[in-house]
């Protein structure tokens, strides 16, 4: 069944579209609203991992320095010592070294001239002692009681620090600078497992904005030793410590991984260095993409069907209306028998139960003067019997009545025939509408009646000058009627087709079998019916208005005592015409 076949009124579909747009508008918010707190909250999930990631490799980088910077701390615990011989020296930086793998170098400086004293280098069996002098940043710091962590530097592409560290003795005397080269290649293994999805990478940087380690699946545009201080991420998170801020992320076009990314950066103040988390937006919000997908596909599944049912709705709250239509279409046209089936008790209710308390009153009403006309019509019939028949009397006696007064006589009769015919059209249609039209059929010959009633009109239509043409079909079955009735209906239709084609004009009487029923029809060259009055043709008290009716005497009941027949004997009529070419009046009745 297509929508537009269960929805048949206007008010219907005005109803279900309003119903439709309201659900509508609701899913489309409720879908904005959940994929804008879905997409949210999946940033959020985005950013805390992000930041939990950057605050544990920021602690682990701590540690490993702060641990490094710590063992460098030589506190000698013999008060007396105010010096540190040669070969203890070189039996302690050899043991460091030892125990350190990323320790390139070590030496002691003695405090008065900055000479090293003593020295190991990786590699090196006895490598060569320098000066370096008071001044030089690793010692000046140490000779201050401070502990020296100095700035990154790059050899054969590895990144390196200098470290120092000042050798106290018990009296807090410092008696010599420990200073050492470390590679820094061994964080590396520190962040190598920081990754995020498939897409999603750490890497440190140092104040100057070179990578000094990364983790393992960061882009292939990115490795150690790369400047990246053109960034201005970078920048940001060197300058300010916290890019953006605490439990946010920002997003930004990435030139290490060529697309859109998150992004989370965290600075390291007391080592001038930066960690950068980077995870593409589309890895990091593919889960909110399928679970959109989802939404939307749940959204238009659940709308088809609160469409649907918004349309069944319409037509439920539409129904007591469609009856009251068409319970008034069915008063409109004079049928007063007509029920409503229970309503409820809101105003529609209400305006039903009027409704059928008027039906009620006109049904009676009605009824009340279809028996007036009944009486009427039957009490008339004894007058005007007298009537005509003094007329008749009157006119037999022609001779002695005057010549003046025959013309009157003549005029009583022709009215007097009027009012006969009246009067039984107007019983005819009261004994239809009260019920009492009396129809008693049995087989009869169609074609001898339709040659008895021709007959019977050609004075009437030979006045006319017509030519009447029926052909007998060479078989055909006899028809269930009743032969008065069926009679007084071809009168009826023969007798409108004279009346309203001109003189000389061409009148046409036929019948076929139609499966099991037999189509009589009489086709006349008249002056033909409007579409609009085609409709109201079988109405009582309906003529056509027009000029060429104007001068044609007629009740306006015929017709519909020929529909009231032809419907008590199981038959159908029904009319095609066209204004100024004739018209074509069928019937069908039931064989035999």
């Amino acid at each position: 069944m297509k929508l537009t076949s269960f929805i048949t009124s206007r008010l219907e579909r005005k109803l279900a579209l309003l119903l439709s747009l309201v659900i509508l508008l609701a899913l489309f918010f409720l879908a904005w609203l959940a994929i804008s707190t879905v997409k949210a909250t999946r940033q959020q999930s985005v950013a805390e991992i992000q930041w939990q990631l950057v605050n544990q490799s920021v602690d682990r980088l701590r540690k490993f320095i702060d641990d490094k910077i710590e063992n460098f701390r030589i506190v000698v615990a013999d008060p007396n010592v105010n010096a540190i011989g040669y070969e203890q020296q070189t039996f302690i930086l050899e043991g460091h070294l030892a125990s350190d793998d990323s320790l390139v170098e070590l030496s002691f400086i003695q405090p008065s001239d900055g000479f090293e004293t003593a020295r190991v280098v990786r590699g090196f069996d006895k490598p060569i002692h320098r000066v370096l002098g008071r001044d030089e940043p690793a010692v000046a710091s140490a000779l201050r009681g401070q502990n020296y962590f100095g700035p990154v530097f790059f050899t054969n592409n590895e990144p390196r620090i200098i470290l120092a560290s000042p050798v106290i003795n018990q009296q807090s005397q410092i008696i010599g600078v420990l200073r050492g080269e470390a590679n820094l290649k061994t964080i590396i293994p520190l962040i190598a497992q920081a990754n995020l999805g498939q897409t999603g990478y750490l890497y440190v940087v140092d104040s100057g904005g070179r990578v000094i380690a990364a983790s393992s699946q960061v882009p292939s545009g990115l490795s150690v030793g790369t400047d990246i201080k053109f960034n201005p991420f970078v920048s940001q998170v060197l300058a300010s410590g916290l890019v953006p801020g605490l439990n946010d992320t920002a997003v930004y076009y990435s030139e290490i991984a060529k697309q859109e990314v998150f992004v989370v950066g965290r600075s390291i103040p007391k080592f001038n260095w930066g960690v950068i988390v980077e995870w593409t937006t589309k890895e990091a919000m593919s889960v909110v993409d399928e679970i959109i997908i989802r939404l939307l596909i749940g959204t238009v599944v659940l709308l088809i069907f609160l469409i649907v049912i918004s349309f069944w709705l319409a037509r439920r709250f539409t129904k007591p209306l469609r009856q009251l239509t068409a319970a008034s279409v069915q008063v409109g046209a004079g049928q007063f028998d007509v029920s409503l089936p229970t309503a409820g008790h809101d105003e529609v209710g209400e305006l039903a139960k009027s409704f059928s308390q008027m039906t009620a009153g006109l049904k009676e009403l009605e009824r009340l003067k279809d028996e007036f006309v009944f009486i009427a019509a039957h009490e008339l019939r004894t007058p005007v019997t007298a009537i005509r028949g003094y007329a008749e009397m009157l006119a037999d006696s022609a001779g002695s009545v005057p010549a003046e007064a025959r013309e009157f006589v003549s005029r009583l009769q022709q009215s007097g025939e009027r009012l006969a015919v009246l009067v039984n059209d107007l019983l005819e249609v009261a004994r239809s509408q009260a019920g009492r039209l009396k129809v008693q059929t049995s087989p009869l010959d169609l074609v001898v009646i339709i040659q008895s009633t021709l007959a019977e009109l050609k004075p009437l239509a030979d006045e006319k000058q017509h030519n009447i043409s029926f052909v007998p079909p060479v078989s055909l079955p006899q028809v269930l009627a009743d032969k008065d009735k069926l009679q007084e209906v071809l009168v009826n239709l023969i007798g409108n087709a004279i009346k309203y084609t001109p003189a000389g004009g061409q009148i046409e009487i036929g019948a076929r079998q139609e499966g099991n029923r037999v189509v009589t029809w009489i086709k006349d060259s008249g002056i033909g019916i409007a579409p609009e009055d085609q409709t109201k043709l079988f109405q009582r008290f309906f003529r056509v208005e027009s000029e060429e009716t104007r001068n044609i005497q007629g009740t306006g009941l015929g017709l519909f005592i020929v529909r009231q027949i032809i419907e008590h004997m199981q038959g159908r009529i029904w009319v095609q015409s066209v204004k100024g070419k004739g018209s074509t009046f069928y019937f069908s009745l039931p064989i035999a």
